[in-house]
């Protein structure tokens, strides 16, 4: 029973993390061509995803076996967090660019290899 919540919540991560990916690649580039108000109404979106993404992630390491690094998320995300409180857009971008993305990619890379335990 556990084990088949846990193979669903995989299956459903693998749907939403490339449309999350998307989301932040918006982000970035509404960022970029400079709409920050837009960026903003779309990063709430974004951090949203990133917090069902990440426990999600999390809660089912023992059927995928993706070794999440908690402190790469978590200075990730104190990064991302230091550039909204800031209004620093270029570290926004870049911790979603750089960081975030890095540890979604990491987690998708690993599920298609098939190496679920």
């Amino acid at each position: 029973m556990l084990n088949d919540m846990m193979k669903e919540t995989v299956a459903e991560s693998l749907k939403y993390v490339p449309r999350l990916i998307d989301g932040v690649d918006d982000v970035i580039r509404l960022i970029d061509e400079g709409m920050y108000a837009e960026a903003n109404s779309l990063l709430i979106s974004v951090i949203d995803g990133l917090n069902w993404s990440i426990q999600a992630i999390t809660l089912t390491m023992p059927f995928h076996g993706f070794d999440l690094d908690v402190v790469k998320v978590n200075e990730s995300l104190s990064a991302l967090m230091n550039g909204i409180e800031n209004s620093d857009y270029q570290l926004i971008s870049d911790s979603l660019n750089y960081e975030i993305k890095d540890i979604l990619y990491g987690y998708m890379n690993h599920c298609k290899k098939g190496e679920l335990n």
